[in-house]
């Protein structure tokens, strides 16, 4: 080696040394930097789909299933047929909060996860737009056959984002406990018909901790 060779400058040794260990130095700070970057952006995830999760979640326990969506249906629809100047109550739909507030991070979540988490969100906002349109007088001035239909639609809806609902926070749950690989291959799976397992708890942390 160099350094070892007597017949060298002994500054140009020591200058040769200190090179070294000065590129040593930037590889390990480069090499910590990434390290810190990769926690905090594995820590945004966490934080994020974690928030989105107890979102949906809650909203989907809230639906409850698709059999109760379609059985209240059922009744009402028959109520209407019954009563023509019957109208159904249409509550204001908002659950979507949570979403708009993490807005800005979403782009930290890996494509599994965000398309059904997009999904879920852009069907919610369709069903809140019907709500709207179904409280106003202009509905209720439609024949009953009319709001029969437009009926049977908005709980259609309903059960649609019952199912993208389920879809996210189960393929979260999948991510935060085996990891991205995991969760796409779920994914996978799942597009080939296979029924989304119910999360056990809406309140469960995906984290797995």
């Amino acid at each position: 080696m160099i350094w070892l060779d007597p017949y060298i400058d002994p500054r140009v040794q020591q200058a040769v040394v200190a090179g070294l260990f000065l590129a040593l130095g930037w590889v390990v700070n480069g090499w910590a930097t990434r390290r810190r970057e990769d926690r905090a952006r594995a820590d945004r995830v966490r934080d994020v789909q974690r928030a989105l999760f107890a979102e949906i979640g809650n909203n989907v326990a809230n639906l409850g299933s698709e059999s109760q969506l379609r059985t209240e249906t059922g009744g009402l629809i028959e109520r209407m047929e019954e009563d023509p100047d019957f109208t159904p109550f249409i509550p204001r739909e908002r659950g979507d909060m949570v979403f708009h507030a993490a807005l800005e991070d979403l782009s930290v979540l890996p494509r599994v996860t965000i398309d059904p988490v997009v999904a879920y969100y852009a069907q919610i906002s369709a069903i809140a737009a019907l709500a709207e349109d179904m409280r106003e007088a202009d509905f209720r001035a439609l024949g009953p056959t009319r709001r029969r239909a437009i009926y049977r639609d908005y709980v259609e809806m309903k059960v649609q984002a019952l199912r993208y609902g389920q879809l996210a926070t189960h393929l979260i749950t999948v991510f935060a406990r085996e990891g991205k690989e995991a969760a796409e291959i779920e994914a996978v799976r799942l597009r080939s018909g296979v029924p989304v397992p119910r999360v056990s708890s809406p309140a469960a942390d995906p984290s797995g901790r």
